[in-house]
């Protein structure tokens, strides 16, 4: 049952589900949810499950569409996907290799001693792991969480030892958890091409269980980094930078259209009354010849017919530098001269565009802030400045010591379960390489970027 009033109004689906929408121009997309309530649930963003295909799915965001929402952000704002993958690459370092944990004897401290292991690479290699573990990289940094699925092997059926064929990663957008009930951890999942989740396209799998890596054939696993006060789903640390990114991608496209138009609402036009007189009696004699009644419309038609001729020859980046020739006439009757007449209206455009680039500025600065990282390393160039190398390597060095372990530990998780199961008892883990980056001037001349560019 519907009832809508105006542009808001409510669902009720029958089954105990009540959920509210408003119908927003604004956004492009028709209308959107505005909340969920079933059975008083509450939670931090207003609801904690929404039915689905007759199931109780776990929303991801206020509108389901969190994954979704950061594509569009990103894509829009013209160097967030640029950050983003530069971010991706300093996390990547030169990618996975295995260690084991050592102990320098001398100093006391921890260190990784990287092995190769033939064995366990050949097992890495079958799953395509360096595709799948980047793959999944790219969600942690977007999303700080990533999804992937656990395919057992068939051999476990014949009485073969167990073990898992494949580690696969799923896309964010595609998995929602299901609602177990209120405390109760979710043990199942659903993926499909949410939002708009299809009776055709989506399959429900087991959460898999790291005590029990061989229980189902196929099984759905979700890693992340904790956002603070949300539960099941992590979110993008740049969130309380949303606004921003959204300012600032709708720059140019709004400069754009303000130079198409720039002329076109930038002048005064005035018309002479008996222009549109003289129009309007050719227009009755026509009527009068032709035997069709002259109304109003007829004229106003012509006046706006007219005008977007008249404009088109001022506005857009074609007529750039055109000048526009009228004459006047004498109105003997009026007493005075006639004719069209152009002013030229200030609108501030030098103001109103440093204006709009401070705000880019602005957005700038708080994209990368929330994406965390120095703007020296994401090529942004700040106040007309660009970091010079000796800042970028103090950042460099600053970001690998503070932003990289854990991230490095969530990424490689599913991986060393993939490990662990495969090879029980054994010490071998996987983790990101990444050599030490040592300032020019410590370098042998030989070896400098310089010396081999």
């Amino acid at each position: 049952m519907v009832k809508r009033s105006g542009n808001f109004g409510f669902v009720e689906d029958g089954a105990r589900g009540l959920y509210s929408f408003s119908i927003n121009a604004r956004n492009g997309r028709g209308w959107t949810p505005a909340s969920y309530a079933y059975g008083g649930a509450s939670g931090s963003l207003g609801y904690k499950y929404m039915t689905v295909l007759g199931e109780k799915i776990i929303p991801y965001g206020p509108d389901n569409n969190m994954p979704g929402q950061v594509c569009e952000l990103l894509e829009k704002f013209y160097a967030g996907e640029g950050i983003m993958g530069k971010k991706v690459g300093l996390q990547w370092g030169e990618g996975p290799r295995l260690y084991r944990d050592a102990v320098e004897e001398d100093g006391n401290r921890f260190y990784r001693a990287w092995i190769v292991d033939e064995k366990i690479s050949e097992a890495l290699r079958n799953t395509d792991y360096l595709t799948q573990m980047h793959r999944c990289l790219v969600d942690l940094c977007h999303l700080e969480g990533f999804w992937v699925k656990f395919t057992r092997a068939r051999g476990s059926r014949i009485g073969a030892p167990g073990k898992i064929a494949r580690v696969e990663h799923i896309p964010a957008g595609k998995v929602r958890f299901i609602w177990n009930g209120e405390g109760v951890p979710p043990t199942h999942v659903m993926v499909a091409d949410w939002p708009l989740a299809s009776v055709q396209n989506n399959q429900i799998y087991p959460i898999f269980n790291p005590a029990d890596p061989f229980k189902h054939t196929v099984s759905v696993a979700y890693f992340s980094i904790y956002s603070y006060n949300h539960d099941f789903y992590s979110f993008p640390r740049f969130l309380g930078a949303f606004g921003w990114l959204e300012l600032a991608g709708t720059l140019a496209p709004l400069l754009s259209t303000y130079n198409e138009n720039a002329s076109a609402i930038s002048k005064h036009i005035e018309s002479p009354a008996s222009y549109w007189e003289k129009q309007e009696q050719h227009m009755k004699e026509q009527c009068q010849l032709s035997g069709t009644p002259y109304t109003e419309d007829l004229l106003e038609k012509f006046k706006d017919e007219a005008m977007e001729v008249f404009a088109s020859q001022m506005s857009g980046k074609g007529n750039a530098g055109k000048f526009l020739h009228t004459s006047q006439f004498w109105n003997a009757e009026a007493r005075a001269f006639e004719g069209w007449k152009i002013t030229p209206i200030d609108n501030k455009v030098k103001e109103y565009i440093e204006a709009q680039v401070a705000i880019c500025k602005k957005a700038e600065a708080a994209a990368t802030s929330g994406f965390g990282l120095d703007p020296s390393l994401s090529n942004l160039i700040l106040d007309t400045k660009l970091g010079s190398g000796s800042e970028k390597l103090y950042a460099l060095k600053v970001y690998n010591a503070t932003e990289t372990t854990i991230p490095d530990m969530v990424l490689c998780k599913p991986f060393q379960q993939f490990i662990d199961a495969n090879f029980p008892g054994t010490d071998v883990k996987i983790g990101l390489y990444r050599s030490v980056v040592e300032a020019e001037k410590n370098v042998n001349p030989e070896n400098r970027v310089k010396a081999n560019a």
